[in-house]
């Protein structure tokens, strides 16, 4: 099964960070970032699909210290219903593993006529329109990726992790010390690939269904997580903020419910913590993906990390999940049945 091109993706992931870090334009945003202090801009905008915009979200966090609006918009949403939001004071930041999809296109043919500030690509595909359109580009290096996103999704967070770090003028030599770490993380954690199947297949055999639950950075690896299970495995799961599912949603627990519940940074921990086990009380499944384990839960444990680098190992176990599933279910993994790599079609 390591022959298989997902599989093979997943394994090849920690290299793929190390290229994007190696690759990465430091001096590219110095004017942005001297724009952004002069205050030319009214506000940010970050837009992606699927998982590069699930990539962009602990940046998106980041990024609130600034003293200026930062919108997060899906660019389909974007291009037909708040297209309004680019103005000519607008820093545009489009990020797209292709740079090519229907709803990055039909973006770039509305910024013809109605031009933002400046707009400032992310992309794997240099050659791309998005590409060939931005003001300045931060190349992916990922690449060629032969299914589901893998080493474009960990590349996301890291070049948006740094271009954050840039932005809010914070030293980016630690910022890129801490990426290789997890880099250094991610290989260990992979390299035992057949033991963490084994771990997770425990809970697999039973699951009909999974809600992914977490707050903050966490929520990269919750979206992109159930993204991955749908895409990769064919298998239903959701991913939702921790506080949301609080809100109605909880109602779904019973004997039959599974939760992936993200342990995240404190002060966020500890609620998290408690509504695992809130889970349980009611009769509910809950496993515990987090860097430390917890007597009385479940666990896939991740490596230890900074806070600016969990989300790159977050995703790992959700990845192996995938794997997983898709063999139980009678899936190739990471296999496309109705989509391509890259969606063409609005």
């Amino acid at each position: 099964m390591n022959n298989n091109p997902y599989v093979q993706d997943i394994l090849s992931q920690p290299d793929a960070l190390r290229a994007a870090l190696q690759g990465y334009p430091v001096q590219l945003l110095s004017s942005i970032v001297q724009a952004v202090r002069a205050g030319k801009f009214d506000r940010i905008l970050i837009t992606g699909m699927g998982a590069s915009l699930n990539g962009s979200y602990p940046a998106v966090l980041r990024l609130s210290a600034l003293p200026l609006p930062i919108l997060w918009v899906e660019t389909g949403e974007l291009a037909h219903f708040s297209a309004s939001q680019i103005t000519p004071k607008t820093l545009l930041w489009v990020v797209s593993q292709s740079g090519r999809s229907a709803e990055i296109v039909r973006l770039l043919e509305i910024c013809r006529e109605n031009r933002p500030a400046a707009m400032l690509a992310v992309t794997n595909e240099t050659d791309s329109p998005l590409a060939t359109a931005a003001d300045f580009l931060l190349p992916l290096n990922a690449g060629a990726e032969s299914t589901v996103s893998t080493r474009t999704y960990l590349n996301t967070l890291a070049v948006m992790g740094l271009a954050a770090t840039q932005m809010l003028d914070e030293p980016i030599g630690p910022a890129l010390d801490a990426f290789y770490a997890a880099a250094d993380a991610a290989e260990s954690y992979l390299g035992r690939l057949d033991e963490h199947r084994q771990i997770i297949s425990g809970l697999a055999k039973n699951l009909q269904n999974l809600l992914l639950v977490g707050r903050g950075g966490s929520l990269a690896a919750v979206f992109n997580g159930a993204l991955v299970l749908k895409e990769a495995a064919k298998f239903p799961a959701e991913g939702m903020s921790a506080a949301q599912f609080r809100h109605g949603p909880f109602e779904l627990v019973d004997e039959q419910f599974y939760a992936g519940v993200f342990g995240g940074d404190e002060p966020a921990r500890s609620l998290n913590l408690n509504l695992a086990r809130d889970i349980l009380h009611h009769g509910g499944h809950a496993v515990w993906i987090d860097t430390q384990p917890e007597p009385d839960l479940p666990a896939w444990l991740i490596p230890p990390s900074q806070p600016l680098t969990r989300p790159v190992l977050e995703i790992l176990p959700v990845q192996v999940l995938s794997i997983v599933l898709a063999e139980l279910r009678g899936y190739e993994p990471g296999q496309f049945r109705h989509l391509g790599k890259v969606v063409l079609q609005e």
